[in-house]
């Protein structure tokens, strides 16, 4: 009955004896006491050391994702820098104990939660803040040589070119032309207007490298662990900073259209439509998704593997599902997978599997290029109908002929991205063999398959076959596309006008765009270059170009 009538706790005794104490339910049994309140502590013992673990834990997860992130993020907002500089503050012991003097924070708990806040929104703020949003509107850009990309169309000095503000050329004219009203003027006085380059040969996950090593998909076991935590949400966040960092430094190198053939978890899919959407700086991105290889074919740690026609139908019809746009496959062993010498170039799909997948893509209408290393994989592929060859290998009046003439390919023929830019550091040299096995084979296998790529293209390159610029960027420095450009002209001879129109016109009609982009043309998107030297005398010119405008939007280099 006593315990039915409310209770007084100011009646009760002071006393160390429990048993003198009434009854009273608990609900959490958490034992308070007045020193553990004044000092923030809810909970001490085993409980309190649980709390605290799980505190220190959370917090150093979320601190390591700010640095990590830092790393891989292209532009950081100045404010998500000072949040995290603040919040650091807190790590410091001198400094936790001098604010726990303030009256607002003398609660441990308040200033954990505090702590907690700061470098949390840190981390939301990290890629926003100082990057400028690109600007769209009417433009007309203004007293530019212009150069189209049209082989053996004349430059036009002096010239207006008028942008809508949907991004698509309006007028390409001389000094005469009218400006409307409301389009914004850009002087460009003395500068050079060019197409937008392209390149029909990247990997957005990778950040490129100048010097040989061993790749990462060599490594046993260590490419199944790539993939697992890609796999992974913190995964697919790190993979998706990065390639949004890599995407945005082609972009500010001038290229406005970047294809993505090979990367794993259709990370590139969601990475196209974070530029689609605005919320990434990109170019133009068609993308491949992972590659299609054979049961320990080359590329299969990071792509998906597949025997027989019926399977490889199958793998098409999925990527399609998952919205790619067009399929990439390995048809022959590759290089940066090789664990023996001579296994790079070496036949790995069937010729039935390659009309399979071709096939289907087919069936969509969608374009399907492959890996190849070797003339007879060549001859397979061209015969099944593919429509591009990355890399290459000898070629005979056969093959060449099909890449000239080709009925099974989606649009007749077949056109050679040679990559020229990965053979750079693989070629004979001077220097001593590497001592590991591992580089050793990777060395051996480079050398000839880079003889190989350097002889087809020459030999493509006289007989007339189309060749686009694709530099396996991630393997190579995304910002690098200009020096494709340029070894097409130190290796094959041919003169830099060309060379532009191979880096623009001619690889937009090699993947298909040649009605959207590659050259300054009225209806096609406004993806323009502007440089401040004649990149017809000097194709390093690229290397700093003053201003990019792609698809009409404007961006700083």
């Amino acid at each position: 009955s006593e315990r039915s009538q409310p209770l007084d706790y100011r009646t009760l005794p002071l006393t160390t004896d429990h048993t003198a104490i009434p009854n009273i339910p608990i609900i959490f049994p958490i034992r308070i006491s007045v020193s553990e309140v004044d000092s923030g502590r809810l909970v001490s013992g085993k409980q309190g050391d649980l709390v605290r673990f799980a505190f220190w834990t959370i917090a150093g997860l979320i601190y390591v994702h700010f640095l990590f992130s830092y790393l891989l993020t292209a532009h950081v907002s100045f404010a998500a820098l000072a949040l995290f500089v603040l919040g650091s503050l807190y790590l410091i012991p001198a400094f936790r104990r001098r604010i726990a003097r303030l009256p607002v924070l003398r609660w441990g708990w308040l200033r954990n939660t505090a702590f907690l806040l700061l470098i949390t929104v840190a981390n939301l703020l990290l890629a926003s803040g100082n990057r400028a949003d690109p600007e769209r509107g009417a433009l007309a850009l203004v007293g530019a040589t212009v150069i189209t990309g049209q082989l053996g169309a004349p430059a036009l000095d002096d010239a207006i070119v008028l942008v809508d503000a949907a991004g698509v050329i309006q007028s390409v004219g001389d000094a005469s032309t009218p400006i409307p009203a409301g389009y914004r003027m850009i002087e460009l006085k003395d500068r050079f207007l060019l197409p937008g380059l392209i390149n029909a040969h990247g990997h957005l996950v990778l950040s490129g490298r100048r010097s040989g090593g061993i790749s990462l998909i060599a490594i046993p076991g260590l490419a199944d662990l790539f993939v697992g935590f890609l796999e992974t949400y913190p995964g697919r966040r790190v993979a998706l900073r990065l390639m949004e960092r890599n995407v945005e430094h082609a972009l500010r190198a001038g290229v406005t259209t970047l294809r993505g053939i090979g990367d794993p978890g259709y990370l590139d899919v969601a990475m196209r439509k974070r530029v689609e959407s605005g919320a990434s700086l990109g170019p133009r991105l068609l993308v491949a998704g992972p590659i299609l290889a054979v049961s320990g074919g080359h590329g299969r740690q990071i792509g998906v593997e597949f025997d027989g026609p019926i399977e490889g139908r199958r793998a098409v019809r999925e990527h399609l599902q998952e919205e790619v746009d067009l399929i990439k496959i390995a048809s022959t062993g590759g290089v940066a997978d090789s664990r023996r010498i001579g296994e790079a170039g070496e036949l790995q799909m069937t010729p039935a599997e390659l009309e399979a997948v071709i096939g289907e893509a087919h069936r969509k209408n969608v374009l399907v290029t492959a890996h190849i290393q070797s003339t007879q994989g060549v001859l397979e592929a061209l015969q099944a109908g593919i429509d591009n060859i990355e890399h290459g290998a000898e070629l005979d009046d056969q093959t060449l002929s099909l890449f000239l003439d080709n009925p099974r390919a989606l649009r007749g023929f077949t056109s050679l991205h040679p990559t020229l830019s990965v053979t750079r550091s693989s070629r004979p040299s001077t220097e001593p063999p590497p001592a590991n096995s591992m580089r050793y084979v990777m060395y051996v296998n480079g050398r000839e398959i880079s003889r190989r790529i350097r002889a087809g293209f020459l030999q493509a390159l006289a007989a007339g076959v189309k060749i686009g610029t694709g530099t396996d960027a991630g393997m190579v420095p995304h910002a690098d596309v200009w020096r494709e450009m340029q070894l097409f002209s130190e290796i094959g001879g041919v003169s830099n006008e060309r060379a532009i129109h191979m880096g623009t016109l001619a690889t937009a009609e090699s993947i298909g765009l040649e009605d959207l982009a590659g050259s300054v043309e009225v209806g096609k998107s406004a993806d323009f270059v502007i440089l401040e030297r004649d990149p017809r005398k000097d194709l390093s010119a690229f290397a700093t170009p003053e201003l990019v405008i792609a698809r009409g939007f404007e961006v700083q280099p």
